[in-house]
């Protein structure tokens, strides 16, 4: 399946000519957008003039995001459609609808796979071609496939589920790309000119060349083609916020203000997926096994935002108290199963953010059971390499929580994890820290029910980190 794309430059309309065959089907069955992305029940109204080629009766039902082109003969075929990806008026839904939408203004075009491609119900596809037929000449551009690819060079992307959402296309009279090679890769910082008062296009540059090393020293991984760290405005004149996502070999990220401690926290957690995530993840049917892709994520983030001395050793309490201990201790969904997070996720801020808390907590705990355990000279860094090499071994693309279990085996002798993640993560229960042995300086007394972590004066914990 190919898609050729065309754009005037100044207006905000995308139009598409998608290729495909009917495999001798008698009708083909789109489905566009993602109500739960941002939670936009009414996504299909962006997409227009749908037009197939020949006269094929096209029925589109609106309420279940589906365009059914029935066929009259077999072979390949084409389908018209139009993207207005205009801003919306409502600050109320401004940033929900440009951070979840492909976004086209007057000479600015950002849009994520998951944003644009639609889904077929014919298993046949395994590859997905994009290819721009018009677009402004001379405007910078930048696909997250290729950084050097031209808009007219074909790109050809597997279809599989996560290939086909994480992908990023970019192209605005306003965008600078920084290349700077670290241990030996290509990096590509892509900001704006359009931001001439946060100061985020130059603090980047500075956590490009701090936080990057510090990652790929922790996962002992110095291959890969090149490395993209894109982070581009809001248009829409919103409060100081961040939203971003995962990129194979990248990440993106839309913001307003200035990059404070927070913002930062993102990109690192942004950054870090390119292992968690993204080529390091447990398989899951919902959100159940989130507290591994998201919540042991956020820790290896901050982990190394200690290390590289961008965070300090009260970002990182402060971080551990009032971002996850006590917002979790105190959540009247702090123990809901697992398996009901998906459900509530994009309902719920408190639901949102139940596995990042918990596989924050359980990472830290895990972290210090295996420090306890090796008098210090294994950590969670040593586990997750295990636990990476495991996955290039078998050539897996995702684990099972049973590949978590036996890897740490051996880490952990008589320690039984698998009783611990079904009691902890997926069923919801509180670690008590009561009875919870913590490396020499670390300590945790309760308040109001609320665990929260102390330092003594004598840890280092850029060194603890190391």
């Amino acid at each position: 399946m190919d898609y050729h794309l065309s754009w005037d430059g100044q207006s905000s309309i995308l139009k598409m000519d998608i290729f495909y065959n009917d495999h001798g089907n008698d009708s083909t069955v789109f489905v566009f957008g993602n109500p739960q992305a941002g939670g936009q029940p009414r996504i299909f109204d962006i997409l227009g003039n749908l037009k197939s080629e020949n006269g094929e009766a096209i029925e589109i039902i609106k309420s279940q995001r589906k365009i059914v082109v029935q066929h009259r003969n077999s072979g390949v075929k084409t389908l018209h459609a139009e993207i207005d990806g205009k801003l919306v008026p409502d600050q109320q839904r401004a940033k929900v609808n440009e951070a979840f939408r492909t976004t086209v203004a007057p000479g600015f075009f950002y849009t994520m796979g998951y944003q644009l491609f639609m889904y077929l119900r014919d298993t046949s596809y395994n590859q997905i071609g994009i290819k721009w037929d018009h677009w402004p000449k001379g405007m910078p551009y930048l696909i997250s496939t290729n950084p050097e690819a031209k808009p007219d060079e074909l790109q050809v992307i597997s279809y599989e589920g996560s290939a086909r959402n994480e992908i990023m296309i970019h192209m605005s009279s306003n965008m600078m790309i920084t290349k700077r090679k670290l241990d030996g890769i290509q990096h590509y910082l892509v900001t704006s000119k359009s931001d001439t008062s946060s100061g985020v296009p130059d603090k980047l540059k500075d956590f490009m060349v701090t936080f990057m090393p510090s990652m790929r020293a922790f996962w002992n991984d110095r291959k890969a083609p090149f490395f993209i760290l894109s982070a581009i405005p809001l248009l829409s004149e919103v409060p100081t916020t961040m939203t971003g996502m995962a990129l194979p070999n990248g990440m993106s990220v839309r913001y307003r203000g200035p990059l404070e401690k927070d913002k930062l926290r993102i990109v690192a957690h942004e950054v870090s997926h390119n292992w968690i995530g993204v080529n390091l993840k447990i398989a899951q049917n919902g959100m159940e096994n989130n507290w591994f892709n998201e919540g042991f994520n956020d820790y290896i983030a901050i982990y190394n935002l200690v290390k590289t001395g961008l965070y300090s050793k009260a970002d990182f309490v402060n971080y551990m108290n009032y971002e996850n201990l006590t917002p979790h201790y105190s959540s009247s969904v702090g123990e809901v199963p697992g398996d009901s997070i998906e459900t509530n996720f994009f309902k719920s801020v408190l639901y949102e953010r139940l596995p990042y808390h918990r596989g924050f907590i359980y990472a830290f705990y895990l972290d210090n059971q295996l420090r306890l355990a090796s008098g210090g000279k294994k950590t969670i860094r040593e586990f997750l390499q295990a636990l990476n090499a495991n996955r290039n071994s078998d050539g897996a693309t995702v684990l099972t929580k049973a590949d978590f279990v036996r890897v740490i085996r051996p880490f952990l002798p008589g320690k039984d994890i698998s009783a611990e993640i079904n009691r902890y993560l997926a069923g919801g229960q509180y670690l008590d820290f009561r009875k919870i042995k913590l490396i020499q300086g670390f300590s945790i007394q309760y308040e109001q029910q609320v665990p929260l972590l102390t330092l003594s004066d004598q840890v280092n914990l850029q060194q603890v980190f190391r």
